[in-house]
């Protein structure tokens, strides 16, 4: 038998593999489409989403920082209900170029 903690216990459904997957290809989609290479490994990029997929708090878009030595301010926001990212940089036509295929992941 449950006792009230366990019966009342909100479990979100978020499909961790997929956001998992989104969160590589953006790396993958990102390190090619720029010809750059990112300050933070692969393995660490998909890690950081880790602690957003673990907790039972669902924001509207996650940040995580994609450094690199030409785009050092360039960031990926990823919604966890949409299953979907966005790159945000400074140069505008760059980060327009980018989101055409991120959309699409």
């Amino acid at each position: 038998m449950l006792d009230n903690e366990e019966k009342y216990q909100i479990v979100l459904d978020l499909d961790r593999d997929r956001i998992r997957a989104i969160v590589r290809e953006s790396y993958t989609a990102v390190r090619d489409m720029l010809s750059t290479d990112p300050r933070v490994t692969e393995e660490a990029f998909v890690a950081s989403i880790d602690p957003y997929l673990n907790s039972n708090r669902v924001t509207n878009a996650v940040t995580l920082y994609l450094p690199s030595k030409q785009y050092p301010e360039m960031r990926i926001e990823v919604n966890l209900r949409r299953k979907s990212v966005i790159a945000r940089m400074a140069n505008r036509k760059k980060q327009a170029y980018v989101n055409h295929f991120l959309t699409n992941l």
